[in-house]
């Protein structure tokens, strides 16, 4: 039971924290971008509380944590998607990212990396491919979108003077 005591009490500081200070995730720079602190925060949340829940109901331990799971993982996924929706809606509508710049948080590979964009409607990390390997804290331009991941290219740092914004 303490278990899903100390999960649930972390995954509420989480929330919290994300909600009041901004994504805690992107300042200690964990995740990979495709769930947000206040998703984490919930679903953590949420988890500790179904467990202590299905222990007070009497539930074995092993249906506990599957129960427990399983409610977290829904939450995780509907919180986020929620996020997502919110954000959107925030920002006004879909734009193309084609043509900003930012910087590489993670290596950038053809099969993979993620980028940090210089844009005020960009407020999370996105995920990116570029067709030669580009090393993290590069300055990037966008040349390419594909959904939810765009297509980068390294610029020189006299070249970034031009960003559009």
């Amino acid at each position: 039971m303490i278990t899903f005591i100390v999960v649930g009490a972390v995954g509420l500081v989480l929330l919290l924290a994300s909600i009041v200070v901004g994504d805690l995730l992107d300042l200690f720079d964990v995740g990979d971008g495709l769930v947000s602190g206040v998703a984490l925060g919930a679903a953590l949340s949420i988890f500790g509380l179904a467990g202590l829940v299905t222990t007070q109901a009497g539930l074995d331990p092993v249906w506990t944590y599957v129960l427990s799971v399983v409610v977290a993982a829904a939450a995780l996924v509907l919180v986020q998607l929620f996020v997502r929706r919110v954000t959107r809606r925030e920002s006004g509508g879909h734009w193309s990212p084609v043509g900003f710049v930012g910087t590489t948080t993670e290596a950038t590979t053809p099969s993979g990396g993620e980028v940090r964009l210089d844009d005020v409607r960009e407020l999370e990390r996105r995920l990116a491919v570029s067709d030669e390997p580009i090393a993290r804290g590069v300055r990037v331009r966008v040349v390419a979108e594909a959904g939810p991941r765009v297509r980068v290219e390294a610029v020189a740092p006299d070249d970034a003077e031009g960003d559009r914004r």
